[in-house]
């Protein structure tokens, strides 16, 4: 459904899009989230570093006992600065890998190891992608600055997770 300009109409196709998606209860692939799922939204920001510099934007920790879906991810920048154009910025999803740990340390979301580009929207639509993770697991969203782009103050790297989570057992995605 192509999106209308006027912010009404834009709130209106909004709204029935998440009807739609509660009345089903699935994913754009259709995987089916259970009834007893919960909505997860992770977010975080950080002033841009100076080039080279990774930064951690978002950590959700999958709660012991626990499956997740993440199905929506959003990487962006605003501020003050020029935008980075495609390669000025990588962005990296992934699992159990701490700010600054060793390469052997975790691994990283299939085909977003080095996102060179941003990805979704907190106004229009996140990009849609299918993480399924269970307890104990702890996925972090990070950055890092390349070149020709707004850094320091007035300037900031987004990201966001946004999905489901819901018991073990329940009807669903089971690991």
């Amino acid at each position: 459904m192509p999106l209308s300009s006027a912010p009404a109409q834009l709130f209106e196709q909004s709204q029935q899009m998440a009807s739609r998606f509660s009345m089903y209860r699935q994913t754009q692939s259709g995987l089916i989230i259970p009834k007893s799922a919960t909505p997860v939204f992770r977010y975080g920001f950080s002033v841009v570093p100076a080039y080279g510099t990774q930064v951690q934007l978002v950590e959700y920790d999958i709660p012991v006992g626990m499956f997740s879906l993440v199905c929506g991810i959003v990487l962006q920048f605003a501020g003050t600065g020029p935008a980075p154009n495609p390669g000025d910025v990588s962005f990296t999803v992934d699992i159990d890998k701490p700010l600054g740990s060793a390469a052997t340390v975790g691994y990283t979301e299939i085909d977003y190891a080095s996102v060179p580009f941003l990805l979704g929207s907190f106004v229009y639509y996140p990009w849609q992608c299918e993480f399924r993770h269970q307890d104990g697991e702890t996925i972090r969203i990070k950055a890092t600055p390349v070149a020709n782009m707004g850094t320091g103050a007035g300037n900031f790297l987004l990201g966001a997770l946004l999905g489901f989570e819901w018991p073990k057992g329940s009807r669903g995605y089971e690991g």
